[in-house]
């Protein structure tokens, strides 16, 4: 395995253990308590559809069913993103979901209605964040 994981590491029972440390986090439910949307976490060629309500995360499902279209935005950035933005201290340009998604760096699409996104972001940015705790 190398320095950053691999994509076994991003699996469904990974987004769960992430789920689980975001619902026990005591800080966002004051930062997310508005937070509701379906929105995609796409690693690799895999998506992930999350259901959050109030701040919460309610529902995993891995890949996108036709009828899975009424999501929000998505996330979508390669294993090897992932794996550096989820260490405890990511290197430069992996810090942070912006410098992921910099147009010079790349590695990091945001898709979809970026209004929820935005409206949401301080939420987000605390959620993804946790991935670090994983």
């Amino acid at each position: 395995m190398s320095k950053y994981g691999s994509r076994s590491a991003f699996d469904l029972e990974w987004i769960e253990r992430w789920a689980r440390r975001v619902n026990e986090d005591r800080v966002l439910p004051k930062l997310s308590r508005f937070f509701n949307a379906r929105f995609v976490l796409g690693i690799d060629d895999t998506d992930f559809l999350l259901e959050v309500r109030r701040g919460k995360i309610e529902k995993i499902s891995e890949g996108l069913e036709p009828s899975d279209m009424g999501y929000e935005f998505a996330l979508r950035a390669p294993s090897s993103a992932w794996g550096k933005f989820s260490q405890k201290m990511p290197p430069p340009m992996f810090n942070d979901i912006w410098a992921m998604a910099h147009p010079l760096h790349k590695q990091l699409k945001i898709e979809g209605n970026t209004l929820t996104f935005w409206q949401n972001m301080r939420a987000m940015h605390w959620m993804l964040s946790l991935m670090r705790e994983v």
